[in-house]
């Protein structure tokens, strides 16, 4: 049976209604990026995933994405509306503030934009849908940066979700707008390979635990830093940026082929790779774990940080086989030299008065601070004194761009990351022609696949970029900064507490006294210290530093305890002139320099000498004994307290106590010696005399005499027994007198 007009009627009336709520909702939804959908219940998302990258007069523009049901139920009869808008987007904040506000930039229904699906969409099913529009269409006009936006609809033409991104337009080169175009802009990289350092002892075996598995992992084709070292390969205009904490921590890896050989070969296979990427091209390293450079400072810790500059430029020269030296060396380019110099301090700001130390100190020559540090500064290329009358260059990098690049780490967003990094440089490029623009991603950048290598060929391509090299920035001309205005010390670093502070000097104290007895110097020691205060570890992995700093702390103050000295707590003296035997025993596997240092009093007349005088080394494993020179001019006893210092004179292990008596038991000897000597030789003459001496002349006794004087020779009278005895000591008999 037919239905009534009037039953229609109410039912397209009711469908109505139904929609409205709808498209009300669609009015306040949020304009993501590249993606969007209804707020509230959702039925509908739409995602826009590719697009022409800019735009001239006669480019025909290409708009493709995805729609996606998200409800419980078939839809059928959706499209996919562009919609556009004359006016450009006025400052690169307009691009956040847009994505974060309710309204919709662009309003303009675009003529022939449409894409209409070809039937049902399943519930949870997905659709691609594409779109091509001429240029001229879009009503573009001058160079700009301008809101495009891509919405399903229903049926009925009711808004369900709207997606946004931006479209950088170029007039064409003559006509009415030619002049608003303007003149590329110097555009340079920093290139981070910086990542977390293992918190195991650097100097032990890092072939196993979660972290090297992360980090070998990282290291492969599909990995984080294996992306990062491929994309920045072919494009010698960026400055590479690498922590030696993640090279050391590589090499490490690479010699685990017997129980990892996985690892082995990725590791190998990534520094192999490095090398050849980076070989003549600007490089500079960060201090070894790229710790918190102003934090340190402002407590007080430059000393670290000079350690860190000075060992992890010499270990990344040795793993990548070149020079790190910011100085003048014979061989090396003026331009890698001058990149060497260049320092990307992480955590914040170093304080004015801390420039001299990064100076003079560390040779640091260029410094690249966040914009955010001078919010009021339209240049980005800076200069200030530093001391000592000369200058130091601050490059600003784009605040905007590095909060873009730390955004972009989920799958399926490169392409709002790499769509918005053009518009954003183009806005930096038209508002500031004359500055260059420097782009620093965080500093551990996870990018999604296939970013990095997108955002450098835009770069390269973009005609309103002109990629440059960092150190010729550097050089160019820059506006100086007062001393006045410099920011305060520390922005935006992580605090760093008291009780930090001090288990930080208690480890640093421990290691450099460490380090100042090996025959040896062993430079890990200083790299575990400069590894714990990384500013990776701030934040959520803080207590994973806090536990290892507790753990080296610990550690160190028990290999002190190693070496020690072994000696008698009383020694008596055969006399006022004797040397006494004390043991150094050296528990260590390295071998150890170190001093004897005595304290006595001299008021007795006591003097006591070492030997060897100065320092001696004990090899590793072993015991070494040294003698103490003992002179006293009168009997008595002296309390000496020894101890062993390094060659600075800072004692290294805990003091030992001896008494030393001092006696006439060497005199006396003598004297009963003597004595026995003379009581022997007489007891001996007094025999010889009693037994008789051989004739020589006319008194000689004939054969017969002689004969009978024989004992047992036939004498009726036995011969006198011998009434001289063998004298006995404390060692058994002194000997027997001979005949």
């Amino acid at each position: 049976m037919a239905r009534r007009p009037g039953s229609v009627l109410a039912g397209m009336l009711a469908v109505a209604a139904l929609a409205l709520p709808a498209a009300l909702l669609a009015g306040q939804q949020p304009a993501a990026a590249a993606t969007g959908q209804r707020a509230g219940q959702s039925l509908v998302s739409i995602a826009i995933t590719g697009m022409t990258r800019w735009a001239t007069p006669r480019t025909m523009i290409t708009v493709k994405g995805t729609l996606r049901n998200t409800s419980g139920e078939q839809d059928s009869h959706l499209t996919v509306q562009l919609l556009g808008s004359t006016t450009p987007v006025a400052s690169v904040a307009e691009l956040s503030q847009d994505a974060s506000q309710s309204a919709i930039p662009a309003m303009t229904t675009l003529p022939r934009a449409t894409w209409h699906s070809s039937g049902q969409l399943a519930a949870g099913g997905t659709a691609d849908w594409l779109i091509q529009i001429p240029a001229g269409k879009l009503g573009m006009t001058a160079f700009g940066v301008y809101p495009l936006a891509a919405q399903a609809q229903s049926l009925f033409g009711t808004p369900l979700a709207t997606a946004t991104t931006y479209l950088p337009y170029e007039p064409a080169r003559k006509g009415a707008y030619a002049s608003s175009r303007p003149s590329p802009a110097k555009i340079s990289w920093l290139w981070p390979l910086i990542d977390q350092p293992l918190l195991d002892q650097p100097w032990e075996d890092s072939c196993r635990g979660a972290q090297a598995s992360a980090l070998a992992q990282s290291l492969g084709n599909d990995g984080r830093l294996g992306e990062l070292v491929r994309a920045g390969a072919v494009d010698d205009s960026i400055t590479w940026v690498a922590d030696p904490a993640l090279l050391a921590n590589v090499r490490a890896l690479a010699t685990c082929g017997r129980t990892h050989a996985q690892w082995a070969n990725a590791a190998s296979a990534w520094l192999t790779e490095l090398r050849a990427g980076t070989a003549g091209r600007p490089l500079t390293v960060t201090p070894y774990g790229d710790p918190n450079v102003a934090a340190l400072i402002a407590a007080g810790h430059g000393t670290d940080v000079g350690q860190s500059f000075q060992l992890g430029r010499v270990l990344a020269g040795q793993i990548l086989h070149r020079s790190m030296s910011p100085a003048a060396t014979s061989g090396t380019p003026a331009a890698l030299t001058e990149a060497a110099s260049i320092a990307w301090p992480a955590g914040g700001v170093p304080g004015y008065d801390t420039l001299e130390n990064l100076a003079n100190v560390d040779g640091v020559r260029t410094l690249v601070l966040s914009s955010s540090a001078f919010p009021t500064q339209q240049d980005s290329v800076l200069q200030t004194l530093q001391g000592g009358g000369s200058y130091m260059s601050v490059l600003l990098a784009s605040q905007s761009l590095t909060q873009l690049l730390g955004s972009a780490s989920a799958a399926g967003s490169g392409f709002a990351t790499e769509q918005e990094f053009l518009a954003d440089t183009a806005l930096l490029a038209q508002q500031v022609p004359s500055q260059p623009i420097v782009v620093a991603p965080p500093q551990r950048w996870d990018p999604p696949a296939g970013l990095t290598a997108n955002l450098l060929a835009d770069t390269a391509h973009a005609p309103w970029l002109s990629p440059v090299r960092l150190t010729s920035l550097a050089n160019a001309r820059s506006q100086r900064v007062p001393t006045e205005d410099w920011p305060a010390g520390g922005a935006g670093q992580a605090p760093v507490t008291r009780s930090e502070l001090r288990k930080l000097r208690t480890l640093g104290s421990e290691i450099f006294q460490l380090e100042a007895i090996r025959a040896r110097p062993d430079p890990d020691l200083y790299l575990a210290l400069s590894a714990v205060e990384s500013s990776a570890w701030r934040g959520a992995s803080k207590a994973t530093a806090n536990a290892m700093l507790g753990t080296l702390s610990r550690w160190f103050a028990a290999e002190q305890g190693r070496v020690k000295i072994i000696a008698e707590k009383r020694i008596t003296l055969g006399g006022l002139k004797s040397s006494v035997p004390v043991s150094v025993d050296n528990h260590l596997d390295y071998a150890v320099k170190v001093q004897l240092r005595l304290q006595y009093s001299q008021a007795s007349g006591v003097r006591i000498t070492v030997d060897p005088s100065g320092p001696f080394t004990v090899p590793a494993d072993t015991a070494r004994t040294i003698k103490l020179r003992v002179q006293a001019v009168n009997v008595g006893s002296t309390t000496v307290t020894m101890q062993l210092v390094a060659l600075d004179g800072q004692p290294i292990s805990g003091s030992q106590r001896m008494t030393v008596q001092a006696t006439q038991v060497g005199v006396l000897g003598m004297i009963i010696f003597a004595a026995a000597l003379g009581v022997f030789l007489i007891a001996s003459a007094g025999r010889a005399v009693r037994r008789g001496r051989p004739g020589t002349g006319p008194d000689q006794p004939s054969d017969d005499e002689r004969a009978n004087d024989h004992p047992g020779a036939g004498s009726a009278e036995r011969p006198e027994a011998d009434t001289v005895k063998a004298e006995r000591t404390e060692l058994g008999a002194a000997g027997k007198p001979g005949p």
